[in-house]
């Protein structure tokens, strides 16, 4: 699965503290079982934009975060807001799902 999100740099918030916060959670993330890569790109001045490759149910909204995870996204949220955040399926996963259905 991808878990690929955007987070706007809130006004307060310096684009140091934001990239600091964002190279954080590829850290926690790249140490998660499961999880495959992590990366942070920076679309513009003001957003940064992740990308983590992971095993079902090893990262996003289907696991059970750690404390150190928890950390890097309230860090995250202090210097920024998600507007963005979905989890997309590979072809695999998606068919067997489908296949499920009946």
């Amino acid at each position: 699965m991808l878990h690929i999100s955007k987070w706007e740099r809130q006004e307060n918030a310096s684009r140091d503290k934001l990239g600091t916060a964002a190279l954080n959670l590829c850290k926690v993330a790249k140490s998660t079982d499961g999880v495959h890569s992590a990366k942070f790109y920076w679309p513009n001045p003001n957003m940064v934009a992740f990308v983590v490759e992971a095993e079902t149910g090893s990262w996003g909204i289907g696991a059970e975060p750690t404390g150190e995870a928890m950390k890097a996204f309230f860090d995250l949220g202090d210097a920024a807001s998600c507007v963005m955040d979905e989890t997309w399926v590979d072809a695999s996963l998606g068919q067997k799902r489908s296949d499920r259905a009946g």
